[in-house]
């Protein structure tokens, strides 16, 4: 607690610095965002992803699955949605599972392409099958500054001999 304190006085420091300090609403943003930072705080474990019995080798989407998380280079969000897709070989995941492990791999200070890597190589080694990962986000970065131009990116990750086809 007391090393949180140190964080929090030190960031109040430099907010007050850069001239935040004058607009009260702003006397808690150091604290409040101290608790943002350890919301994405990385080193969590990675959650169990439930297996069943393939009942065929009919390919498996999951389209729109929201996601935020926070860009490694300027801690702003970047968020959007994710699609998945596998061909099982003897297994297929839970439902739920695949949207933790998509959360999971968000909840930390990330880039959307390591983002979409990291996902597609941990379904892939888990269900031993072919996987798709394709994730569109709008960056703030990006928006906000440097070239300050809003748009979706798109990143695909493929795994396992699979091609962008299987998500259809």
């Amino acid at each position: 607690m007391k090393r949180r304190a140190s964080h929090v006085a030190s960031l109040d420091r430099a907010l007050a610095e850069l001239g935040y300090r004058s607009d009260p609403e702003s006397a808690q943003t150091a604290s409040r965002w101290l608790s943002v930072l350890e919301d994405f705080a990385p080193g969590r474990p990675l959650p169990a992803l439930d297996t069943f019995p393939a009942p065929s080798a009919d390919a498996v989407r999951f389209r729109g699955l929201p996601f935020h998380s926070l860009c490694a280079h300027h801690l702003l969000p970047f968020f959007g949605h994710a699609d998945i897709a596998y061909r099982p070989v003897k297994v297929i995941a839970g439902l739920g599972a695949v949207a933790r492990a998509l959360r999971h791999f968000a909840r930390q200070p990330q880039l959307q392409e390591r983002l979409a890597a990291q996902l597609a190589d941990h379904l892939a080694a888990a269900l031993g099958a072919p996987v798709a990962v394709r994730l569109h986000a709008r960056q703030l970065c990006m928006e906000m500054r440097g070239v300050e131009s809003a748009g979706e990116i798109e990143v695909v990750a493929l795994r396992g001999g699979a091609d962008a086809s299987l998500l259809g």
